[in-house]
């Protein structure tokens, strides 16, 4: 599936519309350039959730940990990881959750089920985003 968004705005819509269909531990894998848009769909999916505190990229923490109702969602940036080792640290090998989002996943996602493998891409302008979804 592919979706073009001109906006942050129509992103996090894009995001809520999608996340109605992730079953119970899926694994949410997002690719793209910095600043595509990556957080920004996060934060679309959390808002349709119904979490109502701030999401941000977890860049400088590798993790931030969510929670909705009985919900967990863990949310990893692994653009600093420079290695395997440094994934067993934070435990990223042993997470479990209701729903898991991975932004610079790259080849990360091997071995979690229900993976679905996000593509945030710019467009033909600035505002312009390409979203690719393969699950």
């Amino acid at each position: 599936m592919k979706y073009l968004s001109d906006s942050a705005k129509r992103t996090r819509e894009i995001a809520a519309e999608l996340v109605k269909n992730f079953k119970n531990g899926t694994t949410v894998c997002l690719d793209g350039e910095m600043g595509a848009g990556k957080t920004v769909f996060v934060q679309g999916c959390m808002e349709a959730l119904g979490y109502d505190g701030r999401v941000t990229s977890p860049t400088f923490a590798l993790c931030n940990e969510y929670t909705v109702g009985d919900k967990t969602i863990l949310h990893y940036d692994l653009c600093r990881i420079t290695d395997k080792d440094d994934l067993y640290s934070v435990g990223f090998y042993d997470s479990e959750a209701d729903l898991i989002f991975i932004e610079w996943a790259q080849n990360e996602c091997d071995g979690f089920e229900n993976t679905v493998k996000i593509n945030i891409s710019y467009g033909k302008n600035e505002n312009e985003r390409v979203i690719e979804i393969n699950e």
